[in-house]
């Protein structure tokens, strides 16, 4: 029992998980410029700094863990747990700085975090956890909300234009990863698409 709590200690401290654990922190810290700001324009800045700080650390920690051969069970799950938090805060965030965007379609908003949630409830009833890979489908909706927040901040009307290209996006990523969850017995965290 001992020696389980030092060697997940002892992941913990590599710079790829502290990497993932500071987007769990920075996160929450993310309500300062969202709520208790005055200054909107200070704030929109100040937001975005935090935002683009946490997708450089979301493209870092997978990319030192294997450079330094660091990678781990352990730093998939908080890489996918920082994911599922942050994520889903998007919509929030939209909604805080740029609901222009998103105007008349927030249904699309709606059903995209519906298939989110019923993938991971799925996932988690299937195999006692939510699984943790990251599909090509997975990354490019991932990159793809990434930028278009940070458009939304800066062009929102450039963003409003490109906002249904991400809504089909999302949506094939979503049906694709329920479907593997539905399909396989057990899930491989190195599973590239629904075709592996």
């Amino acid at each position: 029992m001992g020696d389980n709590s030092n060697t997940t200690l002892n992941q913990l401290k590599t710079i790829p998980n502290l990497l993932s654990l500071s987007r769990l922190v920075l996160m929450p810290a993310m309500l300062i410029p969202s709520f208790l700001m005055n200054d909107d324009h200070q704030a929109r800045m100040i937001f975005l700094g935090m935002f683009i700080l946490i997708g450089v650390t979301d493209k870092l920690d997978g990319t030192i863990a294997r450079y330094l051969n660091q990678t781990s069970h352990l730093g998939a799950k908080l890489d996918t747990m920082a994911d599922m938090v942050f994520y889903p805060l998007i919509t929030l965030w939209l909604y805080r700085f740029s609901p222009q965007v998103v105007e008349g379609w927030w249904y699309l908003v709606y059903v995209l975090m519906a298939l989110f949630f019923i993938k991971m409830v799925l996932g988690k009833q299937k195999f006692g956890e939510i699984p943790v890979f990251h599909t090509i489908g997975g990354k490019t909706f991932a990159a793809s909300l990434y930028f278009f927040m940070i458009i939304a901040i800066l062009y929102p009307d450039l963003a409003s234009q490109v906002f249904p290209v991400l809504c089909v996006i999302g949506y094939i990523n979503q049906i694709e990863e329920m479907y593997i969850f539905i399909t396989r017995d057990s899930v491989d965290e190195n599973i590239r698409s629904v075709f592996d």
